[in-house]
């Protein structure tokens, strides 16, 4: 068995891209002077981008027009330029809030927003400084080159789901997915190398959790569910959580699966029910509950029409009477993405020089 890490393990995620939510921070910071992003406090959030794109196409790029907490105003704070580092950060952090509020438009998605919810319920009773212990933890144990980012990353059942129909799906409350590693683990031949491969990477995680009582493990172990979706499944003792975490959490097993997936396919899937995803995401935005309130119909998608219209000219979708709806619909975020690839296409294809016929 070969202990190098396969770069295909990562691409699953690029098949189902989330969009462009950072388009309209970058068209605004590109294309209308924002050179100075929120410089009252420091980090750029829903209201301010999606809420008052619009005004700044009617302002120079030297009027004086910055981001603030309440909108587009001008002021005599200092106008210099930020480091590009600074800037890009703050883009990033747009990006991560606008997710939050993504109305999902794949079965794959609301799946994906549902898990969520899971779980911030998880870690809600739990210390705030928890999450990043166990993170580091399980990072440890997965080695750097295979270290996630968050908690909801090591346990991501949609690593298993790369030609999965629910990635092109409609939203929908009921997905089957493949059978959890662990349960695959407690079915396999004891002399498998499948089987001989999971003992050792439970006996490799026993050492990392011995740094934890059982209350801890036990409350990684209900992250770990709600990650997984994982909704019958219950703990009776320490040694149970252990092999739990260690299998679903392996870097291992998972390079096991990218060379060979037969053991996940021949065993029984698993029906997941959960609510209506898209219904609650709505309702969420309708109460302003998190971004500023929608109006009812700032979440009706746009029409091909408008699509291509905002492709040609991104300023067209500023002064449109629904910008803020690009920022939670992954759909058309989808489709204007893949407009202006066609365009982005065709510009090429008529810049490229007309090639000679070889003598």
């Amino acid at each position: 068995m070969t202990s190098a890490r396969p770069s295909a393990i990562v691409l699953y995620r690029q098949l189902a891209p989330k969009g462009i939510a950072g388009l309209l921070a970058s068209k605004c910071v590109k294309h209308f002077g924002v050179p100075q992003v929120n410089e009252l406090t420091g980090r750029l959030s829903f209201a301010e981008i999606a809420g008052s794109c619009a005004h700044s196409t009617r302002n120079s790029p030297d009027s004086g027009v910055h981001l603030t907490e309440s909108g587009f105003h001008r002021t005599t704070l200092n106008r210099r330029e930020p480091p590009m580092e600074n800037r890009n950060t703050d883009v990033q952090k747009m990006i991560e809030e606008l997710n939050q509020y993504m109305l999902p438009s794949t079965l794959m998605e609301c799946f994906d927003a549902w898990r969520e919810e899971a779980y911030k319920e998880a870690i809600r009773s739990i210390p705030k400084s928890s999450p990043g212990w166990f993170l580091d933890m399980l990072n440890r144990f997965r080695t750097p080159e295979d270290r996630k980012e968050s908690l909801l990353e090591v346990f991501d059942p949609s690593l298993f789901t790369v030609n999965h129909p629910a990635w092109q799906s409609p939203p929908g409350t009921v997905i089957e997915l493949p059978a959890l590693t662990s349960e695959i683990a407690a079915k396999a031949d004891r002399e498998s190398e499948f089987a001989e491969a999971a003992r050792e990477e439970v006996r490799e995680f026993r050492e990392h959790a011995d740094l934890y009582d059982d209350e801890e493990l036990m409350q990684l172990g209900a992250i770990a569910l709600a990650g997984l979706g994982d909704q019958r499944r219950t703990f009776q003792n320490r040694e149970a959580v252990i092999r739990y975490l260690a299998l679903n959490a392996s870097p291992r097993m998972e390079d096991l699966w990218v060379s060979d997936d037969s053991e996940w396919l021949e065993a029984p899937g698993r029906r997941i029910e959960f609510p209506d995803m898209l219904a609650w995401r709505n309702e969420q935005l309708l109460r302003g509950d998190g971004p500023p309130s929608l109006r009812e119909q700032e979440l009706i998608c746009y029409s091909e029409d408008e699509i291509r219209r905002f492709g040609l000219d991104m300023r067209s979708l500023f002064l449109h009477d629904r910008p803020r709806h690009l920022a939670i619909c992954s759909r058309c975020q989808t489709r204007l993405e893949s407009w202006m690839k066609q365009l982005r296409d065709f510009d090429q294809q008529t810049l490229e020089p007309t090639r000679r016929p070889e003598a």
